[in-house]
């Protein structure tokens, strides 16, 4: 009696495990079908026209008494005509006079930078991690009709830090000089681009200045459409994080279906086993 009692139970966990073994099976499948219908993504490519510039003749006109030209500037050379080389600066003219689009009003008001890596509007004062690298990223605001042709980005520390530096200069140490100003984007490696001699501690009241490199950052007075030191505020701390993904298999996701499945199954047959144990 005791030996049919054991082999029904024997019985119901085969038929148990069979069952869940077709369920972890059918599960894998529909799994790797999902993941296999994925859909692909194509490149999608745009022409671009292709356009030639062209230029106006000189052309001159005089009415009672006032003259006004106009010339154009020709370089030939054996015969043919090239494009003009463009100067360090296109905003000056030939006797070092600035020029400003001719839509934009002299007595307009100046740009700004706005930093936008880390976001500085949701986050007002961003923390650096020390001994890192810095990605800073910044655009100019609609009153930057006269982008900087070079760039510069110098820090401060905050106040009671003991730096050998001159009082007077707002910028205590650079973290870049005379980049593009068609740049919009920095690199800042906190090991190198530091004060010499004065390494950074935790705390609050950093600054950062970007401005003109034409007109400075000390009492700068930028013209119209020029941008105007911009300084930012950030906090730095040394980071304790230390743990790393080492030894976890290469795509290994424990979220996915087929791997909770397996487990449940394993789980289960242990307890059948137990229970047909302790009845035998």
């Amino acid at each position: 009696m005791r030996g049919a009692t054991l082999y029904r139970y024997f019985a119901v966990a085969l038929f148990a495990l069979f069952c869940l073994a077709g369920q972890a099976l059918s599960q894998n499948d529909n799994n790797e079908g999902s993941q296999s219908s994925s859909p692909s993504v194509t490149a999608e490519t745009t022409p671009t026209n292709s356009g030639t510039t062209s230029t106006s003749p000189d052309s001159a006109s005089s009415t009672s008494g006032t003259v006004q030209s106009k010339t154009s500037n020709k370089h030939t050379n054996s015969g043919s005509s090239e494009s003009p080389t463009a100067t360090a600066d296109e905003s000056q003219n030939s006797d070092g006079s600035e020029t400003f689009d001719a839509s934009y009003d002299e007595t307009g008001m100046p740009g700004t930078v706005s930093l936008m890596t880390p976001n500085y509007q949701a986050v007002p004062t961003p923390m650096f991690v020390i001994g890192e690298q810095i990605v800073l990223g910044w655009e100019y605001s609609n009153d930057t009709r006269r982008p900087p042709n070079k760039l510069s980005i110098c820090g401060r520390f905050p106040t009671g830090t003991q730096v050998t530096s001159d009082s007077r200069s707002v910028c205590q140490w650079n973290i870049a000089v005379n980049i593009s100003g068609t740049l919009r984007k920095y690199t800042w490696d906190t090991l190198t681009e530091g004060a010499p001699g004065v390494a950074f501690s935790e705390g609050s009241g950093y600054q950062m200045y970007f401005y003109d490199s034409e007109y400075g950052v000390n009492n700068a007075v930028p013209g119209a459409g020029r941008i105007v030191p911009s300084v930012f505020w950030f906090n730095m701390y040394r980071s304790r994080y230390g743990l790393t993904n080492e030894g976890v298999p290469v795509g290994y996701d424990p979220s996915t279906a087929a791997a909770v499945a397996i487990h449940g199954l394993v789980t289960i047959c242990m307890v059948l086993i137990s229970i047909v144990c302790a009845f035998a």
